[in-house]
């Protein structure tokens, strides 16, 4: 590109995300070339660095004092979240942030398998009522590279996968569908949203449409990030919670469970699953379930309403 970058155009949201409210109250706001937020765009690895682009952007921090969600209220409008996704969060890039946890490759596997069984055990026992002998048919909204999927699939699911990231539908191992239109016409026994919520534009929007897609009794699973007490981007910490360009949503325990049960679901209780050889791990697993120590997760989940 040569001579002045554009400048990226953002669209404002003026009402909640959630709950439709327009009261909202400003929690923070600043530039992006503020500090100590143009030093945390600026480490992350990008495809395409956004910061020549953003030079006169501002991002602003809102609650709703209806139904306290909190979200931000400038986001990318669709010609920009589509460079955002194609050319500024390119698989290198994505490859790249995923690297950066402290923990080595062959650890993060194990663990994202561990917990991938554990959610297919789950979904598993709780659709038996409503599929049979069917295998059951799984939606995996914001699938990433489809690793999820793939597992479902290894335990007879008849599962497909979402997602709208160019790189990751280029780089799947599996068949990824890009739009909810292309599933339309599909009914599932389990829908899961797993860290894709706090990425979407309209995720009341969203919600409505998956679960519209669940059959009665189907269930449906959700994980964000929590966010409870994040109120600003102070500490990069606080900038992983609520990235003003990435994640523009952001959730409680209480906030995730009022979206989604505006919509037909129901929180309900997870059953236990194992997938330990360790015998004391699957004890205190047992008691922490048995004393009702949830916690306030942002990992849940629901039951569509027959």
């Amino acid at each position: 590109m040569t001579g002045h970058p554009r400048k990226a155009k953002f669209v404002s949201r003026d009402f909640c995300v959630n709950c439709g409210s327009s009261s909202l109250q400003e929690l923070a706001s600043g530039m992006f070339w503020d500090e100590p937020l143009r030093t945390f765009i600026a480490n992350d690895p990008w495809g395409e660095n956004p910061l020549p682009f953003l030079t006169d952007a501002r991002w602003t921090l809102v609650k709703c004092e209806a139904c306290a969600q909190v979200f931000h209220r400038s986001v990318l409008d669709a010609e920009w979240n589509e460079r955002r996704f194609s050319i500024w969060m390119n698989a290198d890039a994505i490859n790249t942030f995923e690297a950066n946890f402290g923990t080595s490759l062959s650890e993060r596997k194990r663990r994202a398998a561990t917990a991938y069984v554990e959610h297919i055990l789950r979904i598993e026992a709780m659709t038996k009522p409503i599929r049979k002998n069917e295998p059951v048919r799984l939606l995996d909204f914001g699938c990433g590279w489809g690793g999820f999927v793939e597992g479902c699939q290894l335990f007879g699911f008849d599962a497909v996968g979402l997602d709208r990231s160019s790189a990751r539908i280029g780089g799947a191992t599996i068949k990824v569908y890009s739009t909810i239109d292309e599933l339309s016409s599909k009914s599932f026994h389990a829908v899961t949203a797993f860290e894709v919520l706090e990425h979407v534009d309209a995720p009341a929007e969203i919600v409505a449409s998956l679960s519209a897609m669940l059959v009665p009794g189907g269930i449906f699973v959700a994980e964000t990030p929590n966010c409870a007490g994040v109120t600003n981007i102070v500490t990069h910490d606080d900038y992983l919670r609520v990235h003003p360009l990435d994640h523009i949503n952001a959730y409680t325990n209480e906030t995730l469970t009022s979206l989604i049960e505006r919509h037909g679901l129901k929180r309900v209780s997870r059953p236990v699953a194992y997938v330990t050889a360790d015998p004391m791990r699957a004890l205190k697993t047992t008691v922490k379930h048995a004393l009702g120590r949830v916690g306030r997760s942002t990992q849940l989940y629901f039951s569509k309403d027959r």
